[in-house]
């Protein structure tokens, strides 16, 4: 016979354990039982809880994005409308020379600009600096239109083969301009000048660079 101490470690199979061995192991194996319970119940509390919480993180950034993109979509639609509606009020100017033309040109620009910059519209704020440019120049010349990668405006307008004016439209009335021109002394030199100027004054700079035809008819 083993005593209440030893029968946990020692099973002698001749001899059967006591009442008090075997309530002794009882009331160990229900022990450890509960003790594994415990932890197993810990295992799935500390792996489920964080999970949950995880799904609902990722849920919440799920709706985020989805507002963030129909935020972003019906901004583009907004300004792609705000555009489409000053190019007709500028395609209405009858005083202004090549207004349909330019505005055709610039409805065409939006449509390409689209297909490749992931459906985002042209600058509505450098098209309005176009247009006070042509409301100050109503006689201008049809020039070469095309697009920077922000979207804003940039027109050029030939003189010679060598010779041409090219503007940045900017926002806030604002133009970066750029000038090559022959050099009055030399015909084999070509003068390049540019600078920054508000849309309004630009017409004083066109008169002093002695370069009004080449914008205007």
């Amino acid at each position: 016979m083993k005593d209440a101490l030893t029968a946990f470690a020692i099973s002698d199979i001749s001899d059967p354990p006591s009442l008090n061995s075997r309530t002794e192991r009882e009331g160990y194996s229900a022990l450890v039982g509960s003790l594994l319970a415990n932890k197993a119940a810990r295992k799935v509390s500390a792996s489920t809880i964080p999970a949950l919480d995880a799904f609902s993180s990722l849920d919440q950034l799920a709706t985020a994005q989805s507002l963030t993109a129909f935020d972003e979509l019906d901004r583009r639609r907004s300004d792609t409308r705000e555009l489409e509606n000053s190019l007709s009020e500028l395609r209405a100017q009858n005083g202004i020379h090549n207004a349909g033309r330019i505005a055709d040109r610039i409805i065409k620009l939006l449509e390409l600009y689209k297909e490749d910059y992931n459906d985002k519209s042209l600058s509505f704020s450098s098209l309005n600096t176009f247009i006070r440019f042509l409301v100050i120049n109503p006689r201008s010349k049809f020039p070469s239109i095309t697009a920077t990668p922000a979207g804003e405006l940039y027109v050029q307008w030939k003189y010679t083969e060598n010779q041409r004016l090219g503007i940045h439209f900017l926002s806030g009335n604002e133009v970066k301009w750029i000038l090559f021109k022959k050099d009055p002394l030399s015909d084999e030199r070509i003068e390049h000048f540019s600078d920054k100027a508000g849309v309004d004054s630009f017409y004083e700079v066109s008169i002093a660079l002695g370069i009004r035809e080449w914008i205007v008819e």
